[in-house]
């Protein structure tokens, strides 16, 4: 957005990405909008039955003129009875509309969030470099938070005074038409005073909702590194810089919460202003005996209810432009490219990102995914002339590398570092685009022609930090369920996990981890994700100093899953220690990016010693 009018207009992506959103409940909303309308004004209208009321007893006790009066005949107990019949009548379809209303939103903001995930998911290595991860955080935490908070039960209020301006509109001109002749100008001049405040209300809040990012971004950069900072004695630097950028977002704070607050001043002064305005036009009025005084009872109370209405009304408006904020800023994650070559790559609008989280999460497709462990099951990979870099402005880190793993074979890789190991597996995996050459998966295929996650189901990977997430045993193993706890369990007791002695019951499946297997020793950790790695069995198995920190006992089981485990599949296996390679068919020898040589095992890494010495 670079012009001022675009600074503060919505596109029009937003809007329907809401649409989007609500379109699975747009019938019942219809109703249930119905139903709360006729509820307000039920409610309301008991208004302008005790007016009614009030102009009978006149009436009758012949303190005003005679005028035209439907409940002349109605005794007092009748007309009680259908106030109080119109107000629990209205009451009931109030608090249905609020609860349906609040329920349905709420399963509709859920459901951008749900997509944003499934999408972030699916961005490119390239987007996780470029943006902190505090930064995405925020699109998840205070962003979304906002949006819920605003599209939930707020919206359902703001929705319900909208009706009751409505109704007092309807109510005080059935009351007296020439009560319009004041309320239109007056409306007109909330509607000036809104979209005057609009402008510069809407500006701070967006920059409220960007300066949030960046002490969110640096509390989560210094609690991932808090025991370096320590150990360098940094404390004081970090918690300077923290505190800068957590009083810059206050200021900014109180400077939007000062144009909310003048904002609100002068709609209160408009209230006041129209207050005084009915006031003189009923007394003249009166005196033409062109109103009763019902009616004038009609008209102030409704008038003087729609000021803190009309008001309230203003300020909900108001907030709510801050939650199409936290709407437009997801819906720039839902408008971002996916990686290339992933399921519904072509599919970037969102109106398709919706099907395409539905096809996603079927259950057919999850299964057949699960099943399909490569093109042909052969595990034979060829690179071809590759350039590899992590982008475009950046140097080449791989050089015209050419080489062909075949299916069942061991493969070392060697280099110092720098040389091109770790972005050699990056290449491998797809993680980043592919300049020049290719890679094909069993001879066949060039692998920017194959669906990205049916391509990586064929490799497993096992690198020197083990991945554990948050959950029971069995989800860090199996997460979708796709596998018996027989064969969980022989997974478990092949690579050494439990004892064969063990119970094999449920509740060791159950057994909790925690964030990243902390309640763990590393040597469990490595154990578990090889035990994943087997039930995978995908034709690929790449080790990535698989061994470098474990205890010898798990590096002895780590070396034998290799020789015995695997000795089925292809093996691309990256490690300092070269003993660890010396079982290998094959080692591959990188050097600055190229391929220096390739050959037997003994050979590569007897030249390897020498030039390392």
């Amino acid at each position: 957005m670079t012009t001022e009018t675009n600074e503060i207009k919505y596109s029009e992506s937003v809007y329907k990405t809401l649409n989007w959103a609500y379109s699975p409940f747009l019938k019942r909303i219809y109703l249930i909008l119905f139903l709360g309308f006729t509820g307000r004004i039920l409610i309301l209208s008991q208004t302008n039955l005790i007016g009614v009321w009030v102009d009978k007893t006149c009436i009758l006790n012949g303190f005003c003129p005679h005028k035209n009066n439907i409940f002349l005949n109605w005794s007092d107990i009748n007309i009680i009875l259908v106030l109080i019949a119109l107000s629990i009548i209205g009451f009931i379809l109030t608090v249905c509309f609020r609860v349906l209303f609040s329920s349905y939103s709420a399963h509709a903001v859920s459901s951008i969030y749900d997509l944003v995930t499934l999408k972030t998911s699916r961005f490119p290595m390239r987007f996780f470099d470029e943006n902190p991860t505090g930064r995405i955080i925020t699109r998840f935490s205070s962003d979304y938070g906002t949006v819920f908070r605003l599209f939930g039960g707020p919206l359902a209020e703001f929705i319900s005074i909208l009706f009751d301006l409505i109704a007092i509109i309807i109510l005080i001109l059935i009351a007296s038409p020439y009560y319009f002749f004041v309320i239109l100008p007056i409306g007109f001049i909330n509607y000036i005073v809104y979209k005057k405040n609009t402008v510069y209300l809407r500006k701070e809040r967006r920059k409220l909702s960007q300066i949030r990012s960046p002490s969110i971004a640096h509390f989560a950069e210094t609690t991932q590194g808090a025991s370096i900072i320590r150990i360098q004695n940094k404390a004081e630097i970090f918690n300077t810089r923290f505190e800068n950028l957590n009083e810059a977002y206050n200021l900014q704070r109180l400077r939007t919460n000062k144009k909310i607050y003048f904002f609100s001043y002068q709609m209160n002064t408009i209230s006041s202003i129209t207050l005084l305005l009915i006031g003189l036009g009923s007394y003249f009025l009166l005196q033409k005996n062109l109103i009763t005084l019902g009616s004038i009872g009609v008209a102030f109370g409704l008038v003087v209810y729609s000021g803190n209405t009309i008001q309230m009304f203003f300020e909900w408006l108001s907030q709510l432009e801050e939650g199409l904020i936290g709407v437009e800023r997801l819906d720039h994650y839902l408008n971002l490219p996916l990686e290339k070559g992933q399921l519904g790559y072509n599919e970037i609008d969102p109106k398709n990102l919706f099907y395409l989280k539905k096809k996603i999460l079927s259950e057919n497709f999850l299964k057949h995914l699960n099943s399909y462990t490569g093109v042909e099951k052969e595990g034979a990979l060829t690179v071809k002339n590759l350039w590899f870099r992590y982008a475009d402005n950046l140097p080449w880190v791989l050089k015209d590398i050419s080489f062909t793993i075949n299916p069942g074979e061991k493969v070392g890789i060697i280099g110092h570092t720098g040389s091109g190991k770790t972005s050699l597996i990056q290449a491998l995996f797809s993680f980043y685009p592919i300049d020049q050459g290719h890679i094909f998966l069993n001879q066949k295929q060039p692998i920017k022609d194959i669906e990205l996650t049916h391509y990586r189901k064929n490799f497993s990977y096992i690198s020197q930090d083990p991945v554990l997430f948050q959950g029971s045993l069995r989800e860090n193993l199996d997460p979708l369920y796709m596998h018996q706890n027989q064969e969980l369990f022989e997974c478990l007791e092949k690579v050494g996990f439990i004892d064969k002695s063990e119970s094999r019951n449920n509740t060791l499946l159950g057994l909790p981890i925690e964030e990243k297997g902390k309640n763990l020793s590393l040597g469990e950790r490595q154990l578990l994700c090889l035990a994943r790695t087997l039930i995978q069995k995908s034709p690929i198995v790449i080790l990535d100093e698989a061994t470098s920190s474990v205890d010898p006992q798990s590096e002895e089981i780590m070396v034998k899953a290799t020789r015995d485990f695997f000795k089925d599949k292809t093996q691309i296996i990256i490690a300092h220690r070269l003993s660890t390679l010396e079982h290998c068919d094959r080692v591959i020898w990188l050097e600055q990016g190229f391929l220096k040589k390739i050959g037997p095992a003994k050979e590569i890494i007897e030249q390897f010693q020498n030039v390392s010495y």
